[in-house]
């Protein structure tokens, strides 16, 4: 059989750098953000921490005894020491989803070790393990009430408004800004557009970066008042890197943000509309001449981009189903012309984690999606506190159909992590009940005409 993908290098699997690369710049901005993190109050380690992880890009990186450790680790690494050393409470006793995220992290790694039985594959996973499972779990620990999800929104607005002029810049010139943090010089041409990255690895997780957090500006918006500026701000901020990007993936995944959003008139109708979306992909399925998937081909053509790609990704992902199913595949490279480039996050975890790998992951969007619903449910008493929780599910949701076209593999999987770590605490953003208290000249009065929510309910029911 050909080898369709030629000769990877074996660090294309194993991400193996060759040598320490920094900046003078991006040390200054690291150990600025080590110094803020052992210093500021505990609420605010998370803004240098996400500041200083997002716009320096991952190519930064001290070699040491043959390991790499990204800027993103070294801060890691700080952040949870301070938290050991200072005895600070962690997140708690593990959810189901923390369990899920921790178990397929676990299969994915025994799964690619045994697939590639290489040292190389371990030193890889350690690193998989360090950076998934600790920068998970750091957003648990920080991320604790909706005053963090809000602290944390206003970070990611910071990033994007940032990154936004100087990526317009880059778009226009070619020449990227963030080099000086250690990016790419020099960006990519496609179709005679210049695709701007800014400080991501590359174009189209910059665009996807940026549009997935737009819900999540809305419902700053909506349940902040005072927030508005930043909030319009990030959303335009947003809307521009989109466009500065040039990828076919950021915009569909931007409607499908926007389309969440807009359903919240429908949201006491969602089983039936999800029931009706199911119907209507098996009705597709019927009358279509190829695999429904192959949608994702149509609107690539109407978009622009490679989404005949994957929509053949997805194809053999299927068809080969009994070559990955156990414990994942490599073989995948020689299933078709570029079927080495998985650019699809759900294909990626059943590839690298079999089945199971990808049970899992489908378990997090499950998981998620009922904490989502619980948190509405229970804050129901507070239409701004179920709009801001509708928000972040418009933000979910839009990840959740930007997982077809991509897969975070750089910085951006800490916005990642920090949005599920703000779905495990919409449940606690029940608004604090509001009591009526009867004017009075004197503490006594109003103490004997005050009537506790309980008690008034009570009278009504017996």
């Amino acid at each position: 059989m050909p080898n369709f993908a030629g000769e990877l290098p074996e660090n294309y699997y194993f991400s193996g750098g060759v040598g320490t690369f920094v900046t003078p710049l991006s040390v200054a901005v690291l150990l600025a953000a080590i110094i803020l993190i052992v210093c500021l109050p505990r609420k605010y380690v998370i803004v240098p921490f996400l500041l200083a992880g997002l716009l320096v890009p991952i190519y930064e990186n001290f070699l040491v005894a043959g390991l790499n450790f990204h800027f993103d680790r070294i801060l890691l690494i700080v952040t949870w020491a301070r938290i050991l050393v200072r005895r600070e409470p962690a997140s708690g006793p593990l959810s189901p989803l923390d369990k899920v995220v921790l178990l397929g992290a676990l299969v994915n790694s025994i799964a690619y070790c045994i697939v590639w039985p290489q040292l190389g594959a371990m030193s890889n996973r350690a690193g998989f393990l360090l950076s998934g499972l600790g920068t998970y779990f750091l957003m648990r620990s920080l991320i604790r009430d909706k005053e963090d999800v809000i602290r944390v929104i206003k970070v990611l607005a910071i990033v994007v408004i940032v990154c936004a002029p100087l990526m317009w810049s880059e778009h226009f010139s070619q020449h990227n800004v963030f080099a000086s943090v250690g990016a790419p010089d020099l960006s990519e041409i496609r179709n005679d557009r210049i695709r701007a990255q800014g400080p991501f690895a590359h174009p189209i997780i910059a665009g996807t970066f940026a549009v997935v957090i737009i819900p999540l500006f809305v419902g700053l918006w909506w349940y902040s008042p005072s927030n508005k500026l930043i909030a319009a701000a990030g959303v335009a901020s947003s809307t521009a890197m989109m466009f500065a990007s040039a990828s076919s993936t950021p915009v569909m995944a931007f409607p499908a943000g926007i389309l969440a959003l807009s359903m919240w008139p429908m949201r006491k109708k969602m089983r039936r509309l999800r029931w009706g979306i199911v119907l209507g992909l098996i009705g597709l399925q019927l009358v279509m001449k190829r695999p429904v998937w192959f949608l994702i081909a149509r609107v690539s053509g109407v978009l622009g981009g490679s989404g005949y790609h994957r929509a053949e990704l997805i194809d053999n992902f299927v068809s080969h189903f009994f070559g990955w199913w156990l414990i994942g595949t490599k073989d995948n490279v020689n299933w078709g012309w570029d079927m080495w480039d998985v650019d699809n996050a759900y294909v990626g975890a059943g590839l690298t984690g079999g089945l199971l790998g990808f049970i899992l992951f489908l378990a997090v969007f499950v998981y998620c999606y009922k904490m989502i619903g619980a948190g509405i449910r229970a804050a129901g008493q507070s239409r701004r506190d179920e709009l801001f929780i509708w928000a972040i599910g418009a933000a979910f949701f839009a990840n959740t159909v930007a997982f077809f076209g991509i897969v975070y593999f750089d910085q951006s999987r800490m916005a990642w992590n920090a949005l599920l770590a703000m779905i495990s605490v919409t449940g606690s953003f029940v608004a604090e009940p509001k009591f009526a208290y009867v004017e009075g000249k004197v503490f006594m009065s109003r103490l004997a005409a005050y009537r506790p929510v309980w008690f008034s309910n009570s009278r009504r029911t017996s």
